[in-house]
């Protein structure tokens, strides 16, 4: 089915003769109507009111002409559908509807249109190609031509060029498009339509500007290809309406009033109605309908015009509601009270469509198809009610029911607020006085679940915050709300400090961090073994152990090792044997009262080897990941003093494997 333009026209005379050729038509309306109209080239007819005027081949001219001279005297209004085809970037040429009044023998080819050179004339040209020499525009276009000229700059141009579609450049997309032709002798006005849209308009004297006063002229469209081409094609109106059909939907037992809308180029004579059902009508508007029951039907509508020309029938489905049946789904389950409840609904249709849910619970009205009932139901009996109308207008039967709502477990909990790492913490449930005896606790520390009873044990191992959330679920299957509280486990990290060198008899701070008390054992040759910054004053090595204490009484040890020498100075062994034995594996620098700055090794030849400015680490004897040999190499130092004096130091070692 083709998607039909219309055509309106207002001349009695054009009419006059069409009754009379009305009257003179025996049996062969098709035969008839294409007497009516003119084909030259190219074109060809493909049904009753549509018209192909050029194949998608290039070098093609096809027009139509309506052998039937018309008056520019009277008023004319035009609606036709055209068709530019899909092709965009490689498409050409367009097409053109003219008024001449030489011949309905008339066509040319290519960039003209077929419309060029047609003198004396008036086009509304809808081109799609670009011709520069004729000052074209890139886009699709539309303009208002006189005497075959297309050439915009030209005198002739009258309006236009203007995009052929508002909002897009290209018209070859491969759909219908309506040109809407008025013309108006009192005002002189000429316009042109693109899908509803005025794209032109110009005020000029047709008959006596272009058409040396002689008001009949021959109205045709003209089509041509060159290089370029398209499928070209025009239909005259055939377009069988119902007014109003989108909005008709019905309950059942309520009648249907189908109003005929229809246009076409010629009067209609003939209406076809078909409601779907088995039963038509013959006429413009049919009696109101009632259809026998529900159900979706399809509705139709042919027409036939005066020129014999029959349309394709307008097929629109027309749905005749039936009642619904209410039903609602409701969740989680069981319903416990306080907690949300989800009302589903899950009513059914059987011809319509839903479209309004009314609901009450407990007396207060909701709506939707879904209520969600976020502070939950009352303890027992919770009455719900629902009734749904469709689009159709029709509506359910009123649905009644009862939620019964079971009372949740009232539960709280103890335990310490505080604890120490690695110490047991005791969490105890109970339950308050209820109808409602608690069947199973359930427990969340941290992300830790346990549901083995009303009292759990945990020992902690880090510290830090842990939310200890409770619930209870009753013997009836209602789940408790969390009861929800946070326990600080506490812990000590004691650090003594890294172990030392010292200089006999020279004070040295210490420094003890992870808790908020200390004490030191032994209190050898301390100034405070209760602070964590005591002065140690010695005269032998020593081993410290520190206890850091914080709230509420967690504790924690470090060991400390102080090793003393007589004087400050830089110590480097002069042997070490890396050979993984445990024993002397690894060459250190000690510097005594002192900052290492550099520890640097060289082979005999002057290569360094190995340097470090950490007197922690050492060297193990390797190079690149593969052992040096054994032998003598050469080693160099320096350290800055408390005072800022650098000491530097050298010599050798032998490395034995």
């Amino acid at each position: 089915m083709y998607f039909f333009g219309f055509f309106r026209f207002r001349c009695p005379d054009f009419w006059l003769k069409w009754l009379i050729a009305a009257v003179a038509m025996v049996g062969n309306a098709e035969m008839s109507t294409a007497q009516n109209y003119h084909l030259n080239g190219a074109a060809v007819r493909e049904n009753c009111n549509c018209y192909t005027l050029t194949q998608a081949i290039g070098s093609l001219s096809g027009s139509v002409w309506n052998v039937n001279k018309i008056s520019l005297n009277s008023p004319f209004d035009f609606v036709f559908s055209v068709y530019l085809g899909t092709k965009d970037v490689d498409g050409a040429d367009g097409i053109a509807f003219v008024l001449q009044p030489i011949s309905t023998n008339i066509g040319v080819m290519g960039g003209g249109l077929g419309f060029q050179g047609v003198n004396p004339s008036i086009g509304v040209t809808i081109d799609t190609y670009e011709n520069k020499d004729l000052n074209d525009p890139a886009e699709d276009h539309i303009a208002i031509q006189r005497n075959g000229d297309l050439n915009h700059t030209s005198p002739n141009n009258i309006a236009g060029p203007v995009t052929a579609l508002a909002g897009s450049p290209n018209i070859e997309d491969g759909n219908w498009h309506k040109l809407r032709v008025v013309w108006n002798p009192t005002n002189k006005l000429f316009k042109a339509y693109m899908d509803g849209i005025e794209r032109l308009s110009v005020t000029i004297d047709l008959v006596a500007n272009v058409f040396g006063s002689d008001p009949m002229v021959f109205w045709g469209f003209t089509a041509s290809t060159g290089g370029l081409n398209n499928l070209q094609r025009v239909c005259t109106e055939l377009d069988p309406q119902i007014k109003n059909i989108d909005d008709i939907n019905t309950c059942f037992g309520t009648p249907i009033q189908l109003t005929d809308s229809s246009s076409a180029f010629s009067p209609i004579v003939e209406w076809l109605w078909d409601f779907g059902d088995g039963k038509t009508f013959n006429g413009p508007n049919p009696p109101a309908h009632l259809y026998d029951k529900p159900g979706n039907y399809d509705a139709k509508l042919r027409i036939k015009a005066m020129d014999g020309c029959t349309s394709e029938p307008l097929v629109k489905k027309i749905i005749v509601g039936s009642d619904p049946i209410p039903a609602i789904e409701w969740g989680p389950k069981p319903a416990c009270a306080g907690q949300p409840l989800t009302l589903l609904d899950r009513s059914t249709v059987a011809f319509g469509t839903m479209t309004k849910w009314t609901w009450t619970l407990n007396g207060t009205p909701q709506s939707g198809q879904t209520v969600v009932q976020s502070a939950g139901l009352n303890t027992g009996a919770n009455k719900v009610t629902l009734q749904v109308r469709t689009k159709e207008g029709c509506v359910s039967p009123l649905f009644e029911t009862n939620i019964n709502s079971a009372e949740t477990p009232k539960v709280s909990f103890s335990g310490n607020a505080e604890i120490c790492v690695g110490k047991s913490l005791e969490f105890t449930g109970s339950a308050a006085a209820s109808p409602t005896p608690v069947s199973r606790w359930i427990w969340q520390i941290g992300s830790q679940i346990d549901s083995s009873g009303s009292v759990i044990n945990r020992t902690f191992s880090n510290s830090g915050r842990f939310p200890v959330t409770l619930r209870a679920r009753g013997d009836n299957g209602c789940l408790s709300p969390g009861i929800v509280d946070t326990i600080r486990v506490n812990g000590s990290k004691a650090f003594a400090g890294n172990d030392t060198l010292i200089i006999k008899d020279d004070p040295t701070p210490l420094l003890a961090t992870g808790g908020l008390t200390y004490r030191w054992s032994p209190a050898f040759g301390l100034s405070d073994p209760t602070i964590p910054n005591p002065i140690a004053t010695l005269d032998r090595d020593m081993e410290y152990i520190v206890t850091a204490t914080t709230p509420p009484g967690c504790e924690s040890k470090d060991t400390l090792k102080i090793t003393v020498f007589k004087e400050i100075d830089i110590y480097v062994p002069s042997v070490f044997t890396p050979n993984n034995d445990g024993l002397n594996d690894l060459l250190r620098v000690i510097p005594v009262g002192m900052t290492l700055q550099y520890f640097k090794v060289y082979d005999r030849w002057g290569k360094l080897i190995y340097q470090t400015s950490d007197h922690k680490k050492g060297w193990d004897g390797m190079l690149q990941g593969l052992p040096v040999p054994a032998g003598t190499y050469v080693w160099q130092v320096q350290a800055r003093m408390r005072t800022g004096q650098i000491i530097q130091r050298h010599g050798t070692l032998q490395l034995i494997r």
